[in-house]
């Protein structure tokens, strides 16, 4: 091996390990990790953190019995979240389709899938959790932050 592949290998070495050295199990995590004895910040990380997590509505298909389903999420550019959930839903989806008919709602959201619950249980009172409670909005004056912001985080919706 010359040493112009190996100071190449170095090189891209060195950038990999840089780009991981805020993550966890190969995710960027963009703010640390709250005290957990704030609940208001750690509730506002939990959900800045996530991209998503499971939209439960009153479904009029089943009798008015709950429904979740998983929905992808963002609250604003990354690293500069509020705290606030927003959807892009499709009324072909029987979440988007249940929202419209009775707007009551609860998201839920874990710690666990990125990856800073270590080896615990997703249950364990360490591994935060949060379940918001209220209503779906479903204003269009909302639409362009949505497109703007959750297509930064997800780029595949645009396709």
């Amino acid at each position: 091996m010359g040493t112009k592949s190996r100071t190449n290998c170095f090189y891209a070495l060195f950038f990999l390990l840089v780009d991981f050295q805020d993550s966890v199990q190969g995710r960027l995590l963009l703010i640390n990790k709250p005290d957990p004895n704030d609940p208001a910040a750690s509730a506002r990380w939990l959900v800045s953190q996530n991209s998503w997590g499971v939209l439960n509505t009153i479904s009029s298909d089943l009798g008015g019995a709950p429904f979740g389903n998983v929905v992808s999420f963002s609250d604003g550019l990354p690293g500069k979240g509020s705290g606030i959930p927003y959807f892009y839903l499709t009324t072909l989806d029987p979440t988007a389709k249940n929202a419209l008919q009775d707007q009551r709602s609860s998201f839920t959201i874990s710690e666990y899938p990125l990856g800073t619950c270590g080896k615990k249980d997703p249950e364990n009172p360490s591994c935060a959790k949060i379940t918001l409670t209220g209503k779906v909005c479903c204003k269009v004056k909302h639409l362009t932050f949505i497109l703007i912001f959750g297509f930064s985080v997800h780029k595949n919706c645009m396709e």
